[in-house]
């Protein structure tokens, strides 16, 4: 690749610094300005990274150094963050999940084309060694039909997280952990075997805090398929894919750093080796490329879109007690 790409950061928080250090360990892009609403986030933001500390949001989008953004803030401000970088003909890279709702997915993306800037969303799980290794298998038929697949994906981050943190939101944070952690886990199901047809939402009000505790999502996809998703921030940690077919079956666990493998009638699965990576980094290495021209985006504003028209299914299923199709949710846009 030529010259570095010159890459500003739109929130400074505890996920910019996790991104920021990603851009720097790619060797491909750089972070050359941040900026956030509190002085003082911008200011520990810019001395930790070496760059500069935008006194604005429109000192930073006029900012002729910077070939696109980092986009980190909260959820619900995502949109019109992506439309006036679009606007300034910045560059988008977008942390998930990519909108709160379809009509919110649908407007970004409309100002990215328009603006003629790309947009990539921050769902880098599907690119672990395991979920690699797991689609490449599926496509090669390795697998046979897939008949079900089963994901966890748990953190305990509700017993630390403090009292004004937004995620404690129910605007913000619909179904809980689903739309914080779960939303890796819908990308998953549908970079491996969706897209998901309709939705089935079962969740556990909070009894101390205002969202919702546990959430499980029964799925039907295209092919037939049947998947299951489970998330919460009041359990241990867990982060697993299984994928299950008529030929054999993988599990994907540690975050997808570990694969084991089983045929159709094997007694037990089988560990195989993987060669690992920093997904985090391939997935700003790969928006460095995309701005050069050199790769397409993969994770594109449609394939965020896919996710977040699951997301709006199941918080309609949820508040209605009955299964909803995707499709119905895509159409009221």
């Amino acid at each position: 690749m030529s010259e570095k790409v010159k890459l500003a950061s739109i929130g400074t928080g505890r996920w910019a610094g996790e991104l920021a250090d990603a851009v720097a360990r790619s060797g491909q892009a750089e972070v050359v300005s941040g900026w956030a609403r509190r002085s003082e986030g911008r200011e520990a933001f810019a001395d930790k990274f070496g760059c500069r500390p935008a006194g604005s949001l429109e000192e930073l989008l006029s900012d002729p150094e910077v070939e696109g953004v980092i986009i980190t803030t909260s959820h619900q401000s995502h949109r019109e963050m992506i439309e006036q970088a679009a606007a300034a003909g910045k560059h988008v890279f977008v942390d998930k999940p990519f909108t709160n709702t379809v009509e919110d997915g649908v407007a970004a993306i409309v100002a990215a084309r328009e603006a003629g800037v790309l947009l990539q969303v921050g769902h880098q799980r599907r690119r672990t060694p395991a979920k690699r290794r797991i689609k490449a298998m599926l496509d090669a038929g390795e697998l046979g039909d897939v008949e079900t697949v089963v994901t966890n994906q748990s953190i305990p981050n509700g017993f630390k997280m403090p009292d004004e943190a937004w995620r404690w939101d129910p605007a913000q944070s619909p179904l809980g952990s689903m739309t914080s952690l779960g939303v890796h886990k819908i990308d998953t199901i549908n970079y491996l075997v969706g897209p998901v047809r309709s939705v089935f939402c079962f969740t556990r009000p909070g009894r101390v805090k205002s969202i919702d505790e546990a959430t499980v999502l029964a799925m039907e996809l295209d092919s037939g398929a049947l998947a299951t998703l489970t998330t919460s921030f009041f359990t241990p940690v867990m982060n697993n894919t299984a994928v299950f077919g008529t030929d054999g079956a993988a599990f994907s666990s540690e975050g997808g750093a570990v694969l084991k493998l089983m045929g159709r009638i094997d007694p037990a699965p089988v560990e195989v080796e993987l060669e690992q990576i920093d997904p985090l980094v391939d997935q700003m290495a790969a928006f460095a490329a995309a701005v050069r021209g050199d790769a397409p985006v993969e994770v594109d504003g449609e394939a965020g879109l896919a996710v977040i028209a699951v997301m709006e299914a199941a918080v309609e299923s949820a508040a209605t007690g009955r299964a909803v199709e995707v499709a119905s949710v895509m159409s009221k846009v």
